[in-house]
């Protein structure tokens, strides 16, 4: 079965001059079926209000489905959440870019009545990349490896601010907070979730999108057991570890992206970037994006230890102008994050884990989630939303 990172490199897309190696459906180019209304007119309950949950919940809006969401935490957002008093200018703690053309927005929001507004910025020929190794620091420009379509920055807001925008509005009445399912019964003609505080939620069929890390953890017993081709896609998937660092400094010393030998590999992948890049701001933040074994070495510090050990590291780099420049810190440890824990998928893992875990059981339960897909890409915001498009399309026909 051939990897995600095999399928990259069959592509000819593989390399680190870019942020994260996302663009693989320049190459698949897959074309969705349009949603149309079918006979189904039941309930659903949907449990969890990150990407996926709430792309499913507002499809299922547009087809006036009846429907309920179910989330843990104590607001929407999932793994896109941001901070807003870091800088001027929106944090995203997760989701940050988007990994293909600007068309996937209105794909999301699916009525093409709605002006969408949002600002996306791509990187251009004559932003810099840095690569350190062996002691020495290059930086030459990105030039030709610039794709106008892939790895696009927000201006001025953030995935999160374009959910709360688009698609926020018509499904918030609709969502129930600090509930997290302990229980799935698809036994009998009803589908019933129970709480871990026994509380009972009953409808027809059930979208599951809770990050894949919390189903390998036990977190959620589904009654009866789920397929063993579920069971097993859920055991072999190797989630990675995930950590995301803000620097503000008092000015810029540092490339558009900085990249190491370990900056992408089976392991992880790790880079330093320009967190402001585009932004109206006079800030000067740099962004330290890290997965899986790469971004295990840093969550061994917290606090203090961690800021210092990342300004040691950058004073290596940059003959000591972090420690000189050095403003502020803000960390998302997303290990730590109670309904997370961890990142996403290994990027090298097979493509049978996500397909497999896309596949719906006894046409009562269906999934959808960055991890749950049938395309050859998973771990990004607009994969999510695309199999919320191919659950919602299953469910209703």
């Amino acid at each position: 079965m051939m990897t995600r990172s095999e399928f990259v490199r069959t592509c000819s897309l593989f390399g680190i001059s870019l942020p994260f190696q996302s663009a693989i459906n320049s190459c698949s180019d897959e074309i969705e079926a349009p949603i149309v209304s079918g006979k189904f007119n039941g309930t659903v309950l949907i449990i969890g209000a990150g990407a996926a949950g709430m792309a499913t919940a507002y499809l299922l809006e547009q087809q006036g489905i009846s429907y309920q969401i179910l989330e843990a935490d104590t607001s929407y957002g999932g793994r896109f959440r941001t901070n807003d008093d870091f800088t001027d200018f929106p944090i995203p703690l997760g989701a940050e870019w988007l990994h293909i053309s600007k068309s996937e927005l209105p794909a999301i929001v699916n009525d093409e009545t709605v002006n969408i507004d949002t600002v996306l910025l791509p990187y251009s020929e004559s932003d810099t990349s840095g690569y350190f190794s062996n002691g020495n620091l290059t930086i030459t420009e990105i030039g030709s490896a610039v794709n106008d379509d892939e790895d696009q920055k927000f201006i001025g807001s953030s995935w999160f601010d374009f959910f709360e925008d688009y698609i926020v509005p018509s499904i918030r009445n609709k969502m129930q907070f600090n509930t997290k399912i302990a229980s799935i019964d698809y036994s009998g003609d009803k589908v019933v979730a129970v709480d871990d505080n026994g509380q009972q939620f009953e409808a027809d069929k059930l979208v599951m999108t809770v990050p894949l890390k919390l189903l390998q953890l036990g977190e959620v017993n589904f009654i009866p057991e789920l397929p063993n081709n579920k069971q097993n896609a859920i055991a072999d998937a190797n989630i990675w570890s995930g950590m995301k660092v803000f620097l503000k400094f008092s000015e810029q010393f540092y490339p558009t992206f900085l990249y190491f030998d370990d900056s992408g590999n089976r392991e992880g992948q790790r880079l330093y970037y320009d967190a402001a890049y585009g932004q109206s701001s006079s800030d000067n933040v740099l962004g330290l994006f890290s997965v899986g074994s790469q971004a295990e070495v840093y969550q061994q510090f917290s606090g203090d230890a961690l800021r210092d050990y990342v300004l040691a590291e950058l004073d290596e780099i940059f003959n000591g102008k972090a420690s000189e420049t050095f403003v502020d810190i803000i960390t998302q440890n997303w290990n730590e994050q109670a309904f997370a824990k961890g990142a996403y998928l290994n990027d090298s893992a097979s493509t049978s884990i996500s397909r497999r875990m896309a596949e719906s059981v006894d046409d009562k339960l269906y999934f959808a989630g960055c991890s749950y897909t049938q395309f050859d890409d998973w771990s990004s915001v607009h994969t999510a939303a695309r199999s919320a498009r191919d659950a919602v399309r299953e469910l209703i026909r």
